[in-house]
């Protein structure tokens, strides 16, 4: 693996701990990046909603979450270029671009896309029909309608920049940095695969205690196992991107159909 791509591994950040180029603080701080701004437009829409005497605002405003999570993304990526231009880096870094490496990479991708096949989706499914009678029960509350002009640009906005934000903002910079101040490897996957999965609480959130179960925990081992891989091969993350896109590029396709009508759970 060229120097290039090591310049994003623990053992090379650890020079930039050392002269305080890398602020652990900072680090910290973007770990809940993702949870803080969503969980913040969404009460902040619900509060204007209640002022102008919605009954069930903060339902309403989470209906609008996609569009929440794509301002976060641009946000993300938007603070991983500032980031990595402070701490000599460059964007490519963070999400280990390397494609000298590819035949590798492409074992490693396939071993992960078996886990991910399995990971992916099932926990949710299985989680919903633990928790309720109905296993649509809680994609009712996740896809609400929206007006249809809203939705078509989420078709672009969403899954990209889904792909480049959240994955490199916790494998390719909180991670490695973590590791490099000196934490555990396996505690670091542990703690940032944890918020990982506990994010989409405040992406969609709702008063409803079983739902916000269901979103803290249904991704949690999707979470962990993108940490693991990442962790042992990083070069396979851009990999992990295209797939995280492909996973999310449904989300705007049946937030469309529900808001036409076509899709009803």
């Amino acid at each position: 693996m060229r120097s290039d791509v090591l310049r994003n591994s623990p053992e090379e950040l650890r020079r930039g701990i050392t002269d305080r180029r890398i602020a652990l603080p900072r680090v910290w701080g973007a770990l809940s990046l993702r949870s803080v701004l969503p969980f913040g437009m969404l009460i902040s829409v619900a509060a204007v909603l209640q002022l102008f005497g919605h009954r069930a605002p903060i339902a309403a405003s989470s209906a609008w979450w996609l569009w929440f999570v794509s301002i976060t993304n641009v946000a993300c990526i938007l603070f991983l270029s500032r980031a990595a231009r402070s701490e000599g880096l460059r964007l490519r870094d963070i999400y280990y671009f390397n494609p000298t490496t590819w035949r590798a990479d492409v074992r490693w991708f396939l071993i992960g896309l078996a886990g991910i096949a399995v990971v992916g989706l099932l926990p949710g499914i299985l989680l919903s029909g633990l928790l309720w009678s109905d296993p649509n029960y809680p994609n009712a509350l996740l896809l609400q309608p929206l007006p249809v002009a809203a939705v078509l640009p989420l078709f672009v906005i969403m899954p990209t920049t889904q792909a480049l934000a959240e994955l490199p903002i916790y494998w390719g910079y909180v991670a490695p940095r973590l590791r490099a101040g000196g934490m555990n490897r396996w505690l670091v996957v542990a703690i940032v695969g944890g918020v990982l999965s506990l994010q989409h609480v405040f992406f969609s959130f709702q008063l409803d205690p079983r739902y916000i179960v269901w979103l803290a925990l249904r991704f949690l081992p999707f979470a962990l196992w993108t940490g693991v891989l990442v962790d042992r091969r990083p070069t396979v993350l851009p990999y992990l991107m295209a797939v995280h896109f492909l996973m999310d590029a449904s989300l705007p396709v049946l937030t469309y159909l529900v808001s036409t009508g076509v899709l009803v759970f």
